[in-house]
């Protein structure tokens, strides 16, 4: 066993980051959770309810500029009658310039949760989830340091992180 100043093992130092460090990853870890199970059921419109928007743009623009303008994710013209432009989602009057728009969407403080889980680099807080992942990695890997390696908790724990990976692997094979 090797010892640090002051007596203090490497255990005894993994252990107490450890433990902090999972108090304070605990509200997001509950947050992020949340926000996944969420996730997982998107395309059933659990949760979510009826939101009609309507958006004065310049008149007379094409499909594409109206597409750009209204940054709808697969735009996708059904049918143009007259003055009026059908999409998936809503309808624009060419003469006038006005977009309605009606989509599905969760209330506001599950969206701004969703919205959360979704972060990607482009994002002012892209900082914080990459922060957030690297002390989850450290809460995986200080945990192989609970006890002293060669214990029979220690390959317990061992094992238990094998089985982990294996299901993973096998879920990834599968999907």
């Amino acid at each position: 066993m090797e010892k640090k100043e002051k007596g203090r093992s490497i255990y005894y130092i993994m252990r107490v980051l450890h433990r902090d460090i999972g108090f304070i990853t605990l509200g997001l870890t509950l947050v992020y959770a949340l926000s996944g199970v969420i996730l997982v059921y998107r395309n059933t419109n659990f949760l979510m309810s009826e939101k009609t928007t309507v958006k004065q743009l310049k008149q007379d623009m094409s499909a594409k500029d109206l597409s750009e303008q209204l940054l709808i994710r697969n735009f996708q013209i059904l049918k143009e009658e007259g003055d009026m432009i059908y999409f998936k989602e809503g309808s624009y009057n060419t003469t006038t310039g006005e977009a309605t728009i009606s989509r599905k969407e969760y209330p506001d403080i599950l969206n701004k949760l969703v919205n959360f889980h979704k972060i990607t680099g482009n994002n002012k807080w892209s900082f914080f989830s990459t922060i957030y992942g690297i002390l989850l990695l450290f809460l995986a890997v200080s945990s192989l340091f609970m006890y002293k390696f060669r214990s029979k908790k220690s390959k317990r724990g061992i094992a238990l992180t094998g089985l982990g990976i294996a299901l993973t692997i096998a879920f990834l094979l599968l999907m």
